[in-house]
């Protein structure tokens, strides 16, 4: 590695270091103010604007499109992605897809157990058990299709191939933490919670597997 080069590798590692630092931060000021009255009047504020729009046709797809981020569904998805990955021999990349989803799923249910945030109780559209913060959902989508995003930019050739995938799945993930506060089984910041310790989470991810590939690649 010459000396640009590395120039390079370094300034990318304070760059995702520099994200991490920054959404962890704001994991943590919003960790520290669940049980505030004004951020759970602001949460209430923004449960009732989402929930002014229920009706049973949008509910219907708003339960489909959470089950896009169910515990089964992200369980066989990054099982059907990871054996892909196998037959087309991409070791590195199906060992950093199964580790950011696994382990971030075990992140997010220690999180969930220290918080112990109960469920919001304003207008739940359906019943789910477990702690509220923060959202398994938000958290979990991030954490799948953030990966699959990262897979596609590094798989697909083309530029607007790329830019496409990775624009629709950022979509996703917004509409599916959405989905939560619509059908009233989390507060706001539970979904801006999993969002930002998700990011946190995948962006060390994605600067290990850097770092795997850098050092194979000497």
């Amino acid at each position: 590695m010459d000396r640009k080069e590395k120039k390079l590798t370094i300034r990318y590692a304070l760059t995702m270091m520099a994200i991490i630092g920054f959404f962890t931060g704001i994991f943590y000021l919003v960790s520290k103010q669940v049980t505030s009255k004004d951020l759970l009047v602001f949460d209430q504020h923004i449960i009732s604007f989402v929930q002014s729009f229920i009706s049973v046709d949008i509910t219907r797809w708003v339960l489909r499109l959470t089950d896009l981020a169910s515990v089964a569904f992200l369980i066989y998805a990054v099982l059907f992605v990871s054996v892909l990955l196998l037959w087309k021999k991409k070791y590195a990349l199906m060992v950093f897809m199964i580790t950011a989803n696994g382990l971030g799923a075990l992140l997010n249910k220690t999180l969930k157990w220290y918080f112990k945030r109960e469920r919001p109780d304003i207008l739940p559209v359906i019943l789910e058990k477990g702690y509220s913060f923060p959202s398994g959902h938000s958290m979990g989508s991030l954490l799948f299709y953030g990966s699959l995003a990262y897979l596609l930019v590094h798989i697909l050739q083309g530029t607007w191939a790329k830019i496409l995938s990775f624009l629709g799945l950022i979509l996703l993930i917004l509409l599916i933490g959405t989905s939560r506060i619509y059908l009233g089984v989390h507060y706001p910041t539970d979904v801006v919670g999993g969002y930002s310790i998700g990011i946190a989470f995948l962006v060390l991810c994605i600067l290990a597997f850097r770092y795997y590939e850098e050092r194979n690649n000497k």
